[in-house]
């Protein structure tokens, strides 16, 4: 690995600018540029002194030993185990025989190594390398550290005491681990704005040390003796991510201020963590964890004193209640004035119910993590305790999960005007509570109707047409949403990560105002066709799902929702006052492509054929059972694999539009130059999602 040289001249020209600043008096300026050009000088230096050895094995295969340092999870191909090789963040994949492993345990083997330099998320949590198991593994048991036996027993304890999802969202507040949680429920809790909750930071040591404060009586002395090795404790029980190191560091810093007669300077125990952290790694500053931490403690700094003040000034007689309803909104409000632009960017949501939402479940988590606690080191008490905590568990996941079932709750991209108006909103909110003199009146006025039109605007884009297609981009496979008249229909749910396309699929619907759709439809039971339902039918009620033949998984989940189950075995057809849909039942039982089925959808005299993953074998069998019409657009079979959409099927529907629905960069090659050769040359117009995004065709 090489230093960049254009790092050196960036630094050479801030250091220049810093010195020029200083001669005209521009300190802050000069500072700044001085910061700059130390910061890219050790990014440089911590490359080449600490990941140089690291760079050296990539793309090699060797014998290699690492230490395991959290439980193995299970992967669609196996399974996965954190570790460490040479001091070294490292991930080793492997089979099945890495689920016995636990923390501490030594593990030898011949493996492919792999450094990830282009994922900037797994180089700032110093998961640097890649261990691909390449031969049988030794094992060596060995000893958790101190941290790692403080986990390992509050997740025992946990296990022993709690269940479910009650279960996974203490173990997430108390220890840091997430794997407990369900991908519905951190959605839910993604779109109620609570996400914050369960990813240890700030909140849950500033929870810790006020529990240690009024176990000692509040004196700063006993605080800060037992406070700073505690917070310490926890920071490294937790994985020691960048939020919870940030919160770490300050508290340390403001619990040795009275020790050392200093004022307490929370800008300055900011910067302090932020250097700290950085020069540990300073690649942490492309974590998404760190960015929001820091965001979030800015804002609460610049903006949650003044907020407070104002709301506290709207009530001349203040009471308990008003004051804690207060703190929580000018908390919540200011925390997110700056992480806003992060959210949106990096998860592509903008929770619109968070204010509320937090004001109703904050005081529960913090029940939750300080009854949590003393469930765990209370012995023979701890089950009583747990009763409560479970309660209160039920409450939070309750409220996120009903929040989360409300149209709009939250935008979404694909509903920018509603997204524009929420970041607007919250900037309303901002100014009315940080300024004097501001028209309330008027800007409440203008907001509600700019809601009403949004809400208004984007139904009637959803409704409008006679009949309307959506080709979501879901990546490596396929969810397809058919509008006739009224009647909705999904046609497969999955996608690249299955159960975010399943999320997709549902937030399509929301930011329409749509929690209720006539039916699914399931070509065959491929995870790329059908890896998203289960999430869908959480939030969108769906009256029917239309299945091939056949009993797996699947279907044994989708039993458990309420909706009506058809399975296809012979021809079905669905009349509809402008238009029909014709189902048809499986051909071959081959495989699960072949013994998939296949619908043509009509509306007015616009014909549109899905075939699913039928390979050409299949296709000349459905020809020659069945009469097709001649279609207006045909949804290429199998994402345009070669083996699919024969010449004889484009010959015989004659298309004058194919989509492929497909993966950008995809490792099958879809789709085929030598399909697109052959739609070419019967003339029709080809439109793809790995280029062109989701695609909406209507009249």
């Amino acid at each position: 690995m090489h230093l960049d040289a254009r790092a050196f001249w960036i630094a050479g020209a801030c250091v220049a600018l810093s010195l020029l600043c200083r001669v005209f008096t521009v300190r802050r300026v000069s500072i700044a540029c001085l910061g700059l050009a130390v910061g890219l000088l050790w990014c440089c230096l911590y490359q080449q002194l600490w990941l140089q050895d690291a760079f050296a094995m990539n793309e090699t295969e060797q014998t290699v030993q690492v230490r395991v340092s959290q439980y193995p999870r299970q992967t669609t191909r196996g399974a996965s185990v954190l570790c460490t090789l040479n001091g070294h963040g490292a991930v080793l994949y492997g089979k099945e025989e890495l689920l016995p492993l636990t923390p501490g345990d030594f593990v030898t083997c011949r493996a492919k190594v792999k450094v990830q330099t282009d994922d900037l998320y797994l180089m700032a949590n110093d998961n640097l390398l890649m261990l691909y198991a390449k031969s049988e593994l030794t094992i060596e048991k060995g000893d958790p550290t101190w941290a790692e036996q403080i986990r390992i027993f509050l997740q025992s304890r946990i296990h022993t005491l709690y269940e479910g999802e009650a279960a996974g969202l203490v173990k997430a507040l108390l220890t840091g681990d997430r794997s407990g949680l369900s991908y519905q429920t951190t959605n839910a809790m993604s779109v109620a704005g609570v996400s914050h909750a369960v990813a240890v930071s700030g909140m849950h040591v500033s929870i810790l040390i006020t529990m240690i404060a009024m176990l000692c009586g509040y004196s700063p002395k006993l605080t800060a003796l037992f406070g700073i090795p505690i917070v310490v404790s926890f920071a490294l029980m937790t994985g020691a991510s960048p939020s919870v190191c940030r919160a770490a560091v300050m508290q340390i810093l403001l619990l040795c201020a009275p020790l050392a007669r200093r004022e307490r300077d929370n800008a300055t125990t900011l910067g302090a963590a932020a250097l700290l952290i950085l020069a540990q790694n300073p690649w942490c500053i492309a974590s998404v964890s760190f960015q929001l931490s820091f965001a979030a403690v800015a804002g609460l700094m610049l903006f949650c004193e003044r907020i407070q003040n104002r709301l506290l000034s709207f009530r001349k007689a203040s009471g308990a209640v008003w004051n804690f309803i207060s703190s929580g909104m000018a908390a919540t409000l200011s925390a997110t004035l700056l992480t806003l632009p992060l959210t949106i960017f990096y998860f592509g949501i903008l929770s619109l119910a968070a204010p509320l939402v937090n004001l109703l479940v904050l005081w529960a988590v913090t029940g939750v993590f300080t009854l949590g606690l003393c469930s765990c080191v209370l012995g023979g008490l701890g089950a009583a305790v747990a009763w409560i905590v479970s309660i209160l568990c039920r409450y939070i996941l309750g409220v996120c999960t009903i929040t989360a079932s409300v149209p709009f709750a939250a935008a979404y991209p694909q509903n920018v005007p509603l997204m524009v108006w929420g970041v607007l909103l919250y900037l309303l909110a901002a100014a009315v509570l940080t300024f004097d003199r501001f028209p309330v009146r008027w800007s409440l006025c203008v907001m509600t109707l700019g809601f009403v039109a949004c809400v208004m605007t984007s139904h009637w884009g959803f409704v409008s047409h006679p009949w309307r297609l959506t080709a979501l981009d879901v990546g490596q496979g396929q969810s397809l949403v058919l509008q006739i008249g009224d009647y909705t229909a999904l046609i497969d749910c999955g996608g690249s990560a299955p159960q975010k396309a399943g999320e997709q699929a549902a937030r399509f619907f929301h930011s329409a105002g749509i929690t209720h759709i006539d039916a699914l439809i399931v070509t065959h039971f491929d995870a790329d066709h059908v890896g998203g339902v289960e999430q869908f039918l959480s939030r969108v009620e769906t009256d029917m799902v239309f299945l091939p033949l056949g009993e797996n998984e699947t279907v044994q989940t989708l039993r458990g929702y309420d909706t009506k189950l058809c399975t296809v075995a012979d021809l079905t057809q669905v009349e509809l006052p402008e238009g029909s849909l014709t189902i048809y039942p499986p051909i071959l039982k081959e495989n699960d492509n072949n013994s998939g089925i296949c619908v043509l959808a009509t509306a007015a005299e616009y014909d549109i054929l899905i075939t699913g993953d039928m390979d050409q074998n299949a296709e000349r069998c459905l020809l020659s059972i069945w009469e097709l019409p001649d279609v207006e657009l045909l949804i290429a079979g199998h994402h345009g694999a070669a083996t699919s959409t024969s010449q004889q099927l484009l010959d015989t529907v004659r298309p004058e539009t194919v989509l492929i629905s497909v993966g950008s960069g995809n490792a099958y090659g879809h789709p085929h130059q030598e399909t697109l050769d052959r739609i070419r040359s019967v003339g029709a117009q080809i439109w793809r999602t790995d280029v062109d995004g989701t695609i909406c065709i209507h009249p």
